[in-house]
């Protein structure tokens, strides 16, 4: 029982993440958020379909944006020969 905590949450086949905008399009039909309940249902099902949750996905984009190389000392106080 205890060791599936770390595993993402899961109803049915989708992640328990992707519920929310087929929530939100339950309580206010509308063409409009029926699109978004749908891309988000597609955008999560991709995203688990190359094994990646949500935070990863973040994380990913934050380094394509930021570049590979982020030292987290900065440069003054880096110790060169040690």
């Amino acid at each position: 029982m205890w060791r599936y905590t770390a595993l993402p949450v899961k109803v049915a086949v989708l992640d328990a993440r992707a519920c929310i905008p087929v929530l939100v399009f339950v309580l206010y039909w509308s063409w409009t958020t029926a699109y978004i309940a749908i891309a988000g249902v597609v955008f999560f099902t991709v995203i688990s379909w190359f094994g990646l949750t949500v935070p990863a996905v973040v994380r990913v984009i934050r380094r394509g944006l930021v570049g590979s190389i982020r030292p987290a000392v900065p440069a003054w106080k880096r110790r060169r020969l040690a």
